[in-house]
């Protein structure tokens, strides 16, 4: 009966040294760890030029989009207003700019410190020769 339980079970195969080198091959973490941070630095030298070449013309697409946009827009409004309006807009503006830089000039002149005059190195000392209240 012996035999008979043994042809069920599968023949062993003797293993060769190359079918030991490759289940041994990442047998240290250590290793493993090692070839896991050279792959992975490996793909991203492949992929950050592709990465920055995206990034690049994404920031181009917008910038140029808004800036003309906003020419467009500005280009428009101008051919809508009326002269007379343009005009009154212009003249309000330095009117406002005019008096913020009266105002900042003010603020300045109150924040500078003032020159007191040189006392020549005298201090003068007020004594009372009776004291208050006696």
């Amino acid at each position: 009966m012996e035999d008979h339980q043994s042809q069920n079970e599968p023949p062993e195969i003797p293993q060769t040294e190359s079918e030991e080198d490759e289940k041994r091959q990442f047998e240290s973490v250590a290793e493993a760890m090692r070839s896991a941070k050279d792959d992975a630095t490996n793909r991203a030298k492949e992929a950050a030029p592709k990465m920055k070449s995206a990034v690049a013309e994404a920031i181009y697409d917008l910038t140029y989009g808004g800036a003309y946009g906003a020419v467009f827009l500005g280009a428009f409004a101008s051919e809508l207003i009326p002269k007379p309006v343009r005009e009154s807009f212009s003249k309000g503006a330095k009117a406002g700019r005019d008096t913020a830089k009266k105002a900042k000039d003010k603020v300045c002149d109150t924040m500078k410190p003032k020159a007191e005059e040189p006392s020549g190195g005298e201090v003068v000392i007020d004594i009372d020769p009776e004291p208050a209240g006696a």
